[in-house]
């Protein structure tokens, strides 16, 4: 087949006199038709919008097209797509004989070669390539083959030799192998849950205590003070404030049905299948409320609204969109970070190249201090000493195309003390099957269930006994600057 793109690199759209048409070849007629049948689909294309300037060469294209489809009449090529033609109206004559046709509504016919040469009577490349897939799905049934993809491309094989390309003959006998096999992308690995505090829940609500002791400025254990008296002096009585968090047993849930014509047929274990499916998207579900859950019927977010502990650190007065993260905007995240021995940072993949090259600079212009750390053998890509988890659950600050976007979501880098939240699950996650619920159907039902909840039992940021600034388990760099 010829590909229309050949034409738009040999001709020019060089308006020529018709009075050569008599002195072309037959390949040259042949060409200048496409010619102008590409110049006019482009200005057909415009519709009423036609310059004035265009619509006289759409004029001139179509007398020049009727001068070229007359020189082509008269050759052998023209001979031959008229007989074709006719043939074709022989054979639809032949199988519409006793059909009563309503034509009230006008017919237009156009041949096919009007569009292309040797496009074997389809209008386009997709037509073609759309036979192909087609042939290929009918593989064993060559009779649901095109007519017009049989009689020029697969009869080329010739009928006086066997291979297995020659389907109504010895191809039909090659076996078609199966691998019981399916593969698949392993979701991302949870990397949080088991750095969370684990709460046995024996119950669909646990309550759990929590001293109240975040304001240190006047008793670092919620109240309790302590005194230098004399000896026969009286201590000054004082107490701990307290306060409840509660873990309830939220159900997680997912379904899937599946025919038993199948479960019986199928050499893959379909139970296996969706049961991994189902687990795998529960984690993926659960790995994105950890960090986003608003709180209601679901578990806590670290970095959503609602988490009263959650602590914003401000990029820099001046800080440009293009420099997205820079070295004093993770030192003063770190500076705020409540627990920093335990703490993980956590980004997408889109700030890799951000984090890989910041840096600060050293005292006396000495240098530059890099604050990033590849991964080695023995430890992970490190910030500031500690583990960095890259995940498709934070904001990323690009397009799909790559292009870095100038207005980005604040939930793009965090600093995290997972140990501060609080995780309880009450069981495992089960998958159950029924062959009642849809019994009619012929089709097994499966059902798959986790009770769970998760939350910070921060329920405000800590102030310092005589530092000025708060600090926090979550820190989160913000877009907005100071």
């Amino acid at each position: 087949m010829v590909s229309a793109i050949k034409y738009f690199g040999v001709f020019n759209d060089t308006p020529v006199k018709n009075d050569d048409v008599s002195k072309m070849t037959v390949n040259q007629l042949q060409d200048e038709r496409t010619r102008l049948i590409t110049v006019m689909d482009a200005l057909d294309a415009k519709g009423d919008k036609m310059e004035s300037a265009e619509l006289t060469q759409y004029k001139d294209s179509v007398d020049r097209l009727e001068a070229v489809v007359n020189g082509i009449s008269n050759t052998h090529v023209g001979l031959s797509e008229r007989r074709a033609a006719l043939m074709a109206t022989s054979r639809i004559a032949d199988a519409t004989s006793g059909l009563v046709l309503d034509l009230s509504c006008g017919i237009s016919a156009r041949p096919s070669w009007e569009d292309d040469k040797e496009k074997y009577g389809f209008k386009n490349q997709q037509e073609f390539l759309g036979s192909v897939i087609n042939a290929y799905r009918n593989v064993r049934n060559p009779n649901a083959v095109d007519p017009r993809l049989k009689l020029h491309v697969m009869d080329t094989l010739g009928s006086d030799e066997f291979s297995k390309a020659n389907w109504e003959a010895s191809g039909i006998t090659v076996p078609r192998g199966f691998i019981d096999t399916v593969m698949m992308l392993d979701p991302e690995a949870d990397r949080f849950t088991g750095l969370m505090t684990r709460i046995p829940m024996t119950a669909p609500i646990v309550d759990i205590p929590c001293r109240v002791d975040k304001d240190h400025s006047t008793s670092v254990t919620g109240g309790f003070r302590i005194y230098r008296g004399k000896e026969t002096t009286a201590p000054t009585m004082s107490t701990s404030a307290m306060e409840m968090v509660s873990l309830k047993a939220h159900e997680l849930n997912g379904a899937a049905a599946v025919t038993n014509q199948l479960m019986a047929d199928s050499p893959i274990s379909i139970a296996a299948l969706i049961n991994a499916g189902l687990t795998q998207e529960a984690r993926s579900y659960r790995m994105e409320e950890f960090l986003y859950g608003n709180g209601t019927g679901r578990p806590q977010g670290v970095l959503d609204s609602n988490n009263a502990a959650l602590l914003t650190v401000l990029r820099e007065n001046g800080q440009s969109t293009s420099d997205i993260v820079n070295g004093t905007n993770v030192l003063k995240m770190r500076k705020r970070v409540w627990g920093y021995d335990n703490a993980v940072w956590v980004a997408s993949l889109d700030l890799f190249d951000e984090l890989a090259t910041v840096h600060i600079e050293s005292d006396n212009n000495a240098g530059l201090v890099k604050l990033f750390y590849p991964a080695d053998t023995a430890n992970p890509d490190r910030l500031l000493g500690r583990p960095v988890i890259w995940t498709e659950y934070m904001d990323g600050i690009s397009s799909g195309d790559g292009n870095i976007i100038s207005e980005w979501n604040d939930n793009f880098l965090a600093c995290i003390n997972p140990t501060q939240i609080l995780f309880g699950e009450r069981g495992t996650g089960t998958l159950t099957r029924s062959i009642h619920v849809r019994f009619l159907e012929r089709e097994e039902v499966f059902l798959f269930t986790s009770f769970d909840d998760a939350r910070p039992w921060w329920t405000s940021v800590m102030t310092p006994k005589r530092s000025g600034l708060t600090l926090s388990p979550f820190v989160v760099l913000s877009t907005t600057t100071a």
